[in-house]
């Protein structure tokens, strides 16, 4: 019964693909080549922009409240947002701010960048800048990345179409299945092993049809959880953090409220911070830290000894009150119910770090693969399209 089905919906399931696979050419195409590059983003900017990026690596790096005294002496007018306060060695501070210009058409210069044993500025940028200069290059590729840069109605372009990738995933596999064989038979298996091959001694339709088909085998399970991830990533608060919590449980953030109302300078909060930590388990310091706009708030983040970014399912993220020295929200990787180590593993998954190093290069690999997906599928269709012109 089974096999009856799926040769009953056998043609409609093509259709269902090709015109899928069509109307995302194009978003799918600039998402996989836009991010292979992100994938490496930083690194590709420090090289274009060392001159932002290099400083001396301090024999002791400066606390972050003399950090930003020292950057409010430069800059009056600057109103910090986030601050990577520990960078890597040889790099240099990270500071981005919200102030505006009134009047002024040009972007305002707000990614600032310090010398770490100083805090003097050695360059500034605009963080948003356009487009193809060195400066503002890999930002752009960013944004073209996760909204054609075309701000909110571009990640809902995004987000949806990551929705319908996910589906003609899932589409695609089933057309990969022997039709006359049930799954619980050898005879599936010998059949449906033959499709995760390439025969290069075929002709060059057959051959482009094979890569179409047989990357699409080996990469799978990556290239569903991209796109299940590209949900997550573009419309995070509106789709799919609802849903998950609809499904599966969840558990809300971990909270301090134990210690002693009164007000804490920027550093004692990081002292809190970096406690609330080791308690559950981590050694790590914080190394970047995001301010709330009326100095309430300041939440910690990028918790490694290094300044980089950790491998697996990220860093914690802990909320300080500034107004009371109480943490108000703690969110450790690896923690909670299932609902929330689902949401945890989106990002990790998307940009590869979920395995370190070499998961970045996978995570790179499969979107140039999304690419040559896109030209062999739009090569196919235009094979058989011209087929049947001719009949």
């Amino acid at each position: 019964m089974a096999v009856l089905t799926l040769k009953t919906v056998r043609p409609a399931l093509v259709r269902l693909h090709r015109y899928t696979g069509l109307l995302l050419s194009g978003v799918l195409f600039i998402a996989g080549l836009t991010g292979s590059i992100s994938v490496f983003r930083t690194e590709i900017d420090a090289a274009l922009n060392p001159d932002l990026f290099h400083a001396s690596a301090p024999a002791h790096p400066l606390p972050v409240s003399v950090l930003l005294a020292r950057l409010k002496r430069q800059r009056p007018e600057t109103q910090v947002t986030a601050l990577l306060y520990r960078p890597p060695a040889g790099r240099a501070v990270e500071v981005y701010s919200s102030e505006t210009v009134a009047g002024r058409k040009e972007p305002v210069e707000n990614e600032i960048f310090l010398d770490p044993g100083t805090g003097r500025i050695q360059g500034m940028r605009p963080a948003e800048g356009c487009c193809l200069s060195r400066r503002a290059l890999m930002a752009f590729v960013y944004r073209v990345h996760y909204s054609l840069d075309m701000g909110q109605a571009g990640m809902w372009v995004m987000g949806i179409s990551a929705m319908l990738w996910s589906i003609d995933c899932v589409v695609g596999l089933l057309l990969t299945f022997p039709l006359h064989q049930p799954a619980w038979r050898q005879a599936f298996w010998r059949q449906w092993r033959k499709t995760w091959a390439i025969g290069l001694r075929r002709s060059s339709i057959r051959i482009t049809f094979d890569l179409h088909r047989a990357v699409s085998l080996w990469l799978w399970f990556v290239l569903l959880g991209m796109a299940i991830s590209g949900v997550a990533l573009a419309l995070e608060d509106e789709v799919f953090n609802p849903v998950i919590r609809t499904i599966l449980p969840t558990v809300p953030p971990m909270t301090d409220t134990r210690r002693p109302v009164h007000p804490v300078t920027i550093d004692q909060a990081e002292g809190l911070a970096a406690g609330f930590v080791r308690a559950h388990g981590s050694g790590e310091r914080p190394a970047a830290v995001l301010l709330d706009p009326d100095g309430g708030t300041a939440m910690f983040y990028l918790f490694s000894n290094q300044g980089t970014e950790p491998s697996g399912l990220g860093s914690p993220m802990v909320t300080v009150d500034l107004k009371t020295g109480q943490i108000t929200a703690g969110d450790m990787p690896g923690r909670g119910a299932a609902g929330n180590l689902v949401m945890q593993v989106q990002l990790p998954w998307h940009s590869g770090r979920i395995a370190g190093p070499g998961g970045r290069i996978l995570i790179c690999l499969s979107g140039l693969a999304v690419c040559m997906l896109v030209v062999t599928g739009i090569m196919i269709w235009q094979r058989k399209r011209q087929a049947r012109q001719a009949r």
